[in-house]
C-alpha cells in the first residue's frame, strides 16, 4: 500500500472509529493495577486484539462505563478506585480473512484494598484464553489469587 493510499485509508475510517463509543480510559488514581498481556491467534492468517473495560460500580450495584484499555504485548499500568468496586471486562476479539470476527469476554468484580497492588496475567493462546488477577500485600509482598466474581457478588448499600 503506497502513502498515498494509506492516508486516504486513514481519513475514511477516521470517523467511523471514532464513532465506536469506546473510550479510552484515564485516572487520576496512583496506579495499583498493572495488567499484562499475550495473544496469538494460532494463525498466519488471523490476529486477536485484547482490552479492558472498566465500569465503576455504584453503591447500587448498578454501573457506568468509565473507559476502555487497549492491551497490546506491553504492560499496563493503571488506576482504579481503592475501597469500592470496579467491574473489569476483559475483552478478546479475533478475526482473520478466512473467518468472521469473533468476541469472546472474561468479567469480573474486584473492589481493590486500600495500599495493595495488583497485577493481572491476561492470554489468549490457540482459542483459550486465561486472566489471573492476583493481590499483592504491601506488607510482605505475598500474592493472592482472586476469584472470579460476577455481579452476582455485587450487595447493594
Amino acid at each position: 500500500m503506497n502513502r498515498l493510499s494509506f492516508t486516504l485509508l486513514a481519513v475514511l475510517l477516521g470517523p467511523i472509529t471514532a464513532c465506536s463509543g469506546l473510550k479510552t480510559y484515564h485516572s487520576e488514581l496512583d496506579n495499583n493495577l498493572q495488567i499484562t498481556s499475550e495473544t496469538d491467534s494460532g494463525s498466519v492468517f488471523s490476529s486477536v486484539r485484547a482490552a479492558v473495560d472498566i465500569h465503576t460500580v455504584n453503591p447500587d450495584c448498578s454501573t457506568e462505563y468509565a473507559g476502555t484499555v487497549q492491551l497490546d504485548e506491553q504492560s499496563k499500568d493503571i488506576g482504579i478506585p481503592a475501597g469500592r468496586s470496579s467491574y473489569l471486562v476483559f475483552v478478546f476479539e479475533k478475526s482473520g480473512i478466512f473467518s468472521a470476527e469473533t468476541s469472546t469476554s472474561y468479567n469480573t468484580l474486584i473492589r481493590p484494598r486500600h495500599g495493595y497492588r495488583y497485577i493481572a496475567k491476561v492470554s489468549y493462546q490457540e482459542n483459550i484464553y486465561n486472566v489471573i488477577i492476583n493481590e499483592v500485600d504491601p506488607g510482605n509482598s505475598k500474592r493472592r489469587e482472586l476469584e472470579n466474581r460476577g455481579m452476582y457478588a455485587c450487595r447493594p448499600v
